[in-house]
């Protein structure tokens, strides 16, 4: 069985790019969309962005976020405005009635690219931080090659299959953040966040630019819409956006006052330091393994979730067997993850 009301009252499409139905087993719910997007995309906010903002914007790096959330507001009605000419449409479908296919397939490529850079630059961060925190003498190739293998046996299944997966691994992940949390509030010190603004603004708005790169990934909402069973409204950007966003403030914050500014600023991955200082009395502590789980499983839900935009963009425009389409993605992942580029040069 089809959508077939995916497609009613829509503009005829050229032949150069075929309409794939979507499969009514393969849509999920607005909620279900946003649970993914917190996986996927917190990870970017939670951990990716931490380390940067709180080097570029210091104790004041939290303003940085609250200031980055009143602008994505202001461009959450541009997504909708897109979404609702679109016509629950995939998004390159309706580009292509709208501007023609050569201009579509230029930003169909313009978009996969962007997809394959986002994965090598989580896919890099995790092998970096297993071979810091546990296997520092296994090959980084290794690493890639054994992970990304089984993100690309979970992308031959279906959107509502990642989604599912997503809702139980994300559930453990929670419980670990909070246990972290509340643990550690025996180290916080929430006077290290004060004085506020002591150099004006501009550190603030310096690193908006770190958390922005996380929060405009709620674009990919644009390119599964048409797999979500009722049209997306301002609400649900909002919570989306809403919850990165705490996913961000509540490290950050965690980070210097339990670690001061100038401390956090020179640690790589200031939220899984703060696993280090989780003790439950006096004779249980090194409970920093945990934090295995909540990295892996976070990374795992975003490779798929990237590897099935780009599959699927894929599928719309070419008669390419699925598996020479993930072989060949992947081989370009591990290709710019293992690129002799220090940190200092890669693109966060």
């Amino acid at each position: 069985m089809y959508n077939s009301h995916i497609f009613e009252n829509t503009i005829a499409i050229p032949n150069s790019l075929r309409v794939v139905l979507i499969n009514k087993s393969d849509t999920i719910t607005p909620i279900q969309l946003i649970l993914l997007s917190m996986t996927a995309i917190g990870l970017k906010n939670h951990v990716f962005a931490i380390s940067p903002l709180v080097e570029v914007s210091g104790r004041d790096a939290w303003l940085a976020v609250l200031f980055t959330l009143l602008l994505v507001l202001l461009w959450i009605p541009l997504l909708l405005y897109i979404q609702n000419q679109t016509n629950r449409q995939p998004l390159l479908v309706w580009l292509s009635s709208i501007i023609g296919s050569v201009p579509t397939k230029i930003i169909t490529i313009t978009f996969i690219c962007y997809l394959i850079l986002m994965s090598s630059i989580s896919l890099r961060e995790t092998t970096i931080w297993t071979n810091i925190a546990y296997l520092p003498t296994t090959p980084p190739i290794i690493l890639a090659i054994v992970f990304l293998g089984a993100c690309c046996l979970m992308v031959k299944a279906n959107l509502r299959a990642l989604n599912m997966l997503n809702v139980f691994l994300l559930f453990f992940i929670v419980i670990l953040g909070f246990f972290v949390a509340i643990t550690n509030i025996q180290h916080k010190n929430f006077y290290l966040l004060l004085p506020v603004l002591e150099n004006g603004y501009k550190p603030a708005f310096d690193g908006m630019i770190y958390q922005a790169s996380g929060m405009t990934e709620l674009f990919v909402f644009l390119l599964l819409q048409h797999k979500v069973n009722v049209p997306l409204r301002f609400r649900h950007f909002f919570a989306a956006a809403l919850i990165l966003t705490l996913l961000t403030i509540g490290p950050l914050i965690g980070a210097i006052i339990e670690f001061g500014p100038t401390e956090a600023s020179l640690q790589r991955f200031p939220p899984f330091e703060q696993w280090t200082l989780v003790s439950i009395g006096r004779f249980i502590e090194h409970l920093d393994f945990l934090s295995i789980y909540q990295w892996l499983a976070g990374v795992f839900i975003r490779l798929c979730l990237l590897l099935l935009l780009i599959k699927d963009l894929l599928i719309l425009n070419t008669k390419i067997n699925i598996n020479w389409i993930l072989f060949f993605t992947s081989t370009a992942i591990v290709i710019l993850t293992l690129s002799p580029i220090t940190d200092f040069q890669f693109p966060l």
